[in-house]
């Protein structure tokens, strides 16, 4: 066998234990009345009525209309038998088979019953139940029931029926009841979601109509937003004027400020000014006692010179080159 079918062989014994498993579960919540389940009334040997739900027996009072037999215990054979691993569709013959081995009557004179379930390794465990046809048939025939009637057998609180026609219609109504189940069960679940989902519904609700407003007013709102960006640029080529002022320096003052400060035996060849530096270059007869001077005077800072005072012979003074910064009114030295 190939590795192919080895994963389908074990992925089909696993789907069949699942769905035994689940049809088991059904049966469990059947049998104490959480799913809805058909239910057949039977009658024994004795007249006593009984309830058949899944396989569990229980008496019933009154004088209900009887749709099945219930053979008594004696008349029934049970036992137990082992099969191999088969897929769930196969048990069928595979049980029937089985049971004509361990029958101690020719097949056509019994009826047989059971139930199939999982074995603990690999397989099925077959409890089955067989009763003598004749015997059923006298109990059809003595409580006036149809041909065809649901036959069931008895061990311990519990019913296995025999399939045959009866038990076919059966299976076929708990299917419809099962849909009905699953419909009411799936309601539910939806109805017990629906507060819970319900903030979460009117939340993108809401995201949504504050989109569908936003996107109404985005063309509206174009010609506000090319106004703002207008006023956005003026207000940076305003905040770059205002800065431009407060680092330009009044020249009149600078001027004014130089005259005062330099000596008469000094003149000027050169006045630069870019913000609140200021470069001069000129002629003094002592280029060391005019950057002291300078220094001194409250409108002038960190005065320095730029280049080395060369002594100009002609006119027997000092070429200089001086550095300072300007300082803003009512500053102190």
């Amino acid at each position: 066998m190939t590795v192919w079918k080895q994963l389908a062989v074990r992925l089909q014994a696993t789907l069949d234990r699942l769905r035994w498993g689940l049809g088991d579960l059904r049966r469990v919540l059947s049998e104490r009345g959480f799913w809805p389940a058909n239910s057949s009334m039977v009658i024994a040997a004795d007249g006593q009525r009984w309830r058949v739900t899944g396989q569990r027996l229980r008496k019933q009072a009154g004088q209900r209309k009887a749709v099945g037999v219930l053979v008594p215990e004696s008349e029934c054979l049970w036992g137990t038998v082992e099969l191999p691993s088969m897929p769930a569709k196969a048990l069928g013959g595979a049980v029937q088979e089985a049971l004509w081995r361990v029958s101690p009557l020719p097949p056509d004179q019994i009826l047989s019953a059971w139930r199939v379930e999982p074995a603990p390794g690999d397989g099925w465990t077959v409890q089955w139940a067989m009763c003598r046809r004749n015997a059923s048939e006298r109990m059809i025939a003595q409580h006036g029931l149809r041909d065809g009637a649901a036959v069931f057998l008895p061990r311990q609180g519990q019913a296995l029926a025999v399939r045959g026609r009866a038990w076919q219609s059966a299976v076929k109504r708990q299917r419809w009841l099962d849909a009905a189940g699953l419909t009411l069960l799936a309601v539910v679940l939806i109805a017990l979601s629906l507060p819970a989902l319900m903030p979460l519904v009117l939340k993108r609700q809401a995201v949504v109509r504050a989109v569908q407003h936003v996107n109404l007013l985005v063309p509206q709102a174009a010609p506000l937003r090319q106004n703002m960006d207008d006023l956005r640029r003026q207000a940076d080529i305003a905040q770059d004027l205002r800065k431009s002022v407060a680092l330009d320096l009044p020249l009149a003052s600078v001027v004014d400020g130089l005259s005062a400060a330099l000596p008469g035996d000094t003149w000027l060849d050169r006045i630069e000014i870019s913000g609140n530096e200021i470069r001069i270059t000129g002629l003094t007869s002592n280029a060391t006692d005019l950057i002291a001077h300078l220094s001194r005077q409250p409108g002038f800072a960190e005065v320095r010179a730029t280049a080395a005072n060369v002594r100009d012979g002609t006119l027997s003074k000092e070429r200089f080159a001086f550095e300072m910064r300007w300082r803003s009114e009512g500053a102190k030295p």
